[in-house]
């Protein structure tokens, strides 16, 4: 049997398919909204994800190549996202998989814990002068975001709580059935009144 016959498995294994893109999707948007209404920790999100991987049999490869697909499919360059880590002054390179690991609840220790802990304020110490002057002002949130693009609109959805900030660099159509399909499923979940910001022809420039 020559060479060129031979199967992969392994590639076959880790091979991504839109079925899989689907339910990592789903699978994602509900543990999204319940770390956005409190009801879940990043701890336990992080365990969760862990627990999906396990329960599918999906290698560490084939997940992050499911990350990157389902990243696209919301318009989201991973290279951004890079980028956008680097910006909070962190450095996604030393920040590997491995690490993200130990903090699962169900194999991690303290030690491993402060270790990672410790990478991390490393990097944030580079920009020390930063973070000494604004620390005070500063406030970290947990936020979901989302991309919504069709005929009539194309916008960055950003959800925090019951507040819901649509951002376009044109204008904004509030008579858009994918915008109030989503609106409405997310007040739902909230069971709330939602606070709608609306910030039309916004302005991006590099600095």
């Amino acid at each position: 049997m020559s060479d060129d016959r031979i199967i992969d498995f392994n590639e076959l294994k880790n091979k991504v398919k839109d079925s899989d893109v689907d339910k990592f999707e789903n699978y994602m948007y509900d543990l999204y909204f319940s770390v956005a209404d409190g009801s879940m920790t990043m701890s336990q999100f992080t365990s969760k994800i862990y627990e999906y991987m396990r329960e599918n049999n999906i290698s560490q490869e084939k997940f992050l190549k499911m990350q990157n697909r389902l990243m696209e499919r919301y318009g989201v360059d991973p290279t951004e996202l890079d980028q956008q880590i680097k910006n909070l002054g962190l450095n996604p390179n030393s920040l590997s998989f491995d690490d993200l690991n130990k903090f699962n609840p169900t194999n991690n220790t303290q030690n491993t814990i402060n270790e990672i802990k410790e990478k991390i304020d490393y990097d944030i110490d580079k920009n020390s002068d930063f973070y000494k002057k604004y620390n005070k002002d500063l406030e970290s949130k947990v936020l979901i975001t989302t991309f919504l693009k069709n005929e009539v609109n194309d916008m960055k959805i950003i959800i925090e709580n019951e507040k819901v900030t649509l951002i376009s660099e044109g204008s904004i159509n509030l008579v858009d059935a994918q915008l109030n399909e989503l609106l409405l499923s997310y007040k739902g979940i909230k069971n709330k009144k939602l606070k709608i910001t609306i910030c039309e022809k916004c302005k991006e420039y590099d600095y």
